[in-house]
């Protein structure tokens, strides 16, 4: 398949459309757990933490009228000790569950939508099995990916902090610029972390750094189209984003955030597994899953070298 350099996203979108009815009751079966997990563990969530705030906050706000060498201060501050690690433990569970929820529903979105590009059906038992097995693999390519992340975001901020504490309004903007430069080339040098994902779910056996080196070989010609995939995918996150802020009531907007942002995310997954093919594709592979046959790019120069 050949890609245009500034239209080839549109061929994965179209692709991406036609692929969705495939094996569509176990895609929406994926989305409808995905979406219900996520809202219940965030309701449970957002009630558990304004509970646990509202209970420290007004301890917190009788402080500057209380002696801090008064026995009623050191209540009212072992009172807020005693609150701290039911906060903190309340985090790290929501932080867990959103692992948990993010890892279903990026695997089994992978998984599913592969097998949709190749025409193959997939069963219940064959879907848990892979999900299962590509837990490991998915955790290290994760802890991988988090820490490019992380690495880079600590680099935009050192950069631009400095700029930021200046007064001058040509250097603040200045600040700025360099913000939306380094989020662009985010979006662009992360179209081989997040193929990362669904190389470690769809290729057996690799993950890591390993999986890291297989999706830049692979996007490697299309990163182009990637990016400008990437640009749609964060438009259209910042458009549910506003979209949130207009809803009256935290819960309300919450809850509508968490919503679409999870059909967002598989989404993103379904289009990168539809990108990955595509991909294969344009560097001359084919890969038949489960099966059989496996079909890799030749080398022409043996070919030219065997004829008499």
């Amino acid at each position: 398949m050949e890609f245009h350099p500034y239209f080839g996203f549109l061929i994965t979108l179209q692709e991406t459309v036609k692929l969705l009815p495939r094996n569509g009751k176990l895609l929406f079966s994926v989305t409808i757990i995905s979406l219900l997990l996520s809202s219940i563990f965030f309701l449970i969530f957002n009630f558990s933490s304004f509970s646990l705030m509202r209970d420290m906050l007004p301890k917190e706000s009788l402080f500057p009228m209380t002696s801090s060498n008064s026995a009623e201060f050191a209540t009212k501050l072992m009172g807020i000790k005693e609150n701290f690690p039911l906060v903190l433990a309340t985090y790290i569970a929501f932080v867990l569950s959103y692992l948990i929820i993010s890892f279903f529903s990026t695997i089994n979105t992978v998984s599913v939508s592969a097998m949709s590009y190749n025409f193959k059906t997939l069963t219940l038992k064959e879907l848990t099995s892979k999900f299962v097995k590509s837990c490991p693999r998915m955790f290290i390519t994760g802890f991988y990916t988090t820490i490019l992340v992380a690495g880079f975001t600590f680099f935009a901020i050192s950069l631009g902090t400095p700029l930021l504490m200046s007064s001058d309004l040509d250097i603040l903007g200045s600040a700025i610029l360099l913000g939306i430069l380094a989020y662009i080339f985010y979006l662009y040098i992360s179209v081989a972390w997040i193929m990362a994902i669904v190389v470690t779910v769809h290729e057996e056996e690799i993950c890591g750094i390993q999986a890291l080196g297989k999706s830049a070989e692979i996007v490697k010609g299309n990163r182009l189209n990637g990016f400008i995939l990437n640009i749609f995918l964060n438009l259209l996150s910042l458009g549910i984003y506003l979209g949130s802020k207009m809803i009256q009531g935290q819960t309300f907007s919450g809850l509508f955030l968490v919503i679409f942002s999870c059909l967002v995310k598989i989404l993103t997954f379904v289009i990168y597994t539809v990108f990955y093919f595509q991909c294969k594709n344009e560097n001359g592979e084919e890969i038949e899953l489960h099966g059989s046959t496996v079909y890799s790019k030749i080398s022409t120069t043996h070919l030219v070298n065997d004829i008499p």
